[in-house]
């Protein structure tokens, strides 16, 4: 909005008018203030915000159109939210032409109020403003109409998912369930999950409650897709895990997918100057590792012919005598043989795999957990 000094306004224009005129004209300036004849009202004047209806609307705040102007302009309505006296307020929002009326989401509003100081979970009164703007022949002092209202806000839940089944190593019983990761993106709320944990060979799937049947989410057409069942029941067809250790889940309920696999491994680094990395320990060298494709680690790097490397895994706190991935015999020639073996802290031989002539210079190696496979592709 423009501001304009009234008072440095009128003195120009008086001594401009006093210069070039005659004393006997007189000069009389009238500055129009219009009162408020929008009386901007609230569709509630108490609310208390909630989680379970965010996409609904709170509030809508609707005025009568303003006064006509003398000044030819045309008038444009803006509005605006912030604290008592506006101490603190949003941007002003345009409104759209013929439009009287702004409402806002629970959701919306709860954030507002949040980035304007006010903490999740607290009352607090707020103040509404809509102005009323016309630029025409001169300036014509905007119509202006305000009002408060008590706002409660709430505080995000989170929404729990639990795994269970026989593939849980604590148990199988509904008691047991491991509660997944949730993942909160904006009002993207109990739809995403994520998780990372040890599974043994067994069936899982997942309920919306550890202590009452809320329903369960299990397996549809494929490994891969999800269905919602209003009640959880034994004839749920569950997902399958075939091999004991480290597994990745995420999961996403609104496009109905999981994506889970056999992790294997939390990290995967590199050291040998075979692989083109220091022999220092620990290793900052790390594989790469995309939870889509959970069982496959890689690494860009530029293999160095006649050296050799070694790979640590999953804790490099104890240094050389930390555990690393190795080949099955010394001196492995990764084309001839891509097997690897997952050897414990503190073990005994120290097998290394080989870098040939042939296999030096840019190159991606992989490591697939799963199937316990080395592979050196050449760039």
């Amino acid at each position: 909005m423009k501001k304009i000094n009234i008072l440095f306004v009128i003195f120009a224009i008086g001594m401009l008018l006093f210069s070039s005129c005659d004393d006997e004209y007189d000069v009389k300036i009238e500055i129009d203030t219009v009162e408020d004849g929008m009386h901007l009202t609230p569709s509630v004047e108490e609310i208390t915000l909630s989680q379970d209806m965010m996409d609904e609307i709170a509030i809508t705040f609707s005025w009568d159109e303003a006064q006509e102007r003398i000044n030819n302009g045309q008038i444009k309505y803006y509005f605006k939210l912030g604290l008592p006296g506006f101490t603190t307020a949003t941007d002003t929002i345009p409104v759209e032409e013929g439009v009287f009326e702004y409402s806002i989401t629970h959701f919306d509003l709860n954030t507002l109020l949040y980035e304007l100081g006010i903490n999740f979970g607290s009352t607090a009164e707020i103040e509404a403003e809509v102005i009323a703007y016309s630029e025409g022949d001169f300036f014509v002092k905007p119509e202006i109409s305000t009002t408060k209202i008590i706002v409660t806000t709430f505080e995000i839940t989170p929404v729990n998912l639990y795994l269970v089944g026989s593939a849980n190593p604590k148990g199988s019983e509904i008691s047991n369930g491991i509660k997944l990761t949730e993942i909160i993106e904006g009002k993207d709320i109990g739809n995403k999950y994520q998780w990372e944990g040890n599974l043994q060979i067994g069936t899982f799937k997942f309920v919306n409650s550890l202590v009452e049947d809320k329903g369960s989410w299990s397996m549809g057409a494929s490994s891969t897709e999800l269905v919602q069942n209003s009640t959880n029941s034994s004839s749920d067809m569950e997902f399958t895990v075939t091999k004991s250790g480290l597994y990745s889940i995420i999961l996403n309920k609104d496009d109905r997918e999981i994506i889970f696999g056999y992790k294997g491994f939390s990290h995967v680094w590199a050291v040998g100057t075979g692989i083109g990395v220091a022999w220092s320990m620990p290793s900052s060298t790390e594989f790469s590792w995309d939870p889509r494709n959970p069982s496959i680690f890689t690494l860009e790097c530029t293999m160095q012919a006649n050296n050799d490397f070694k790979l640590p895994y999953n804790d490099q706190s104890a240094g050389w005598g930390c555990p690393f991935l190795r080949p099955i015999v010394a001196n492995a020639n990764i084309w001839d043989d891509n097997r690897i073996q997952a050897t414990p802290a503190g073990y005994g031989d120290d097998l290394k795999w080989w870098v040939t002539e042939e296999q030096a210079g840019p190159a991606i190696v992989t490591i697939d957990a799963l199937n316990e496979t080395i592979t050196l592709e050449k760039q």
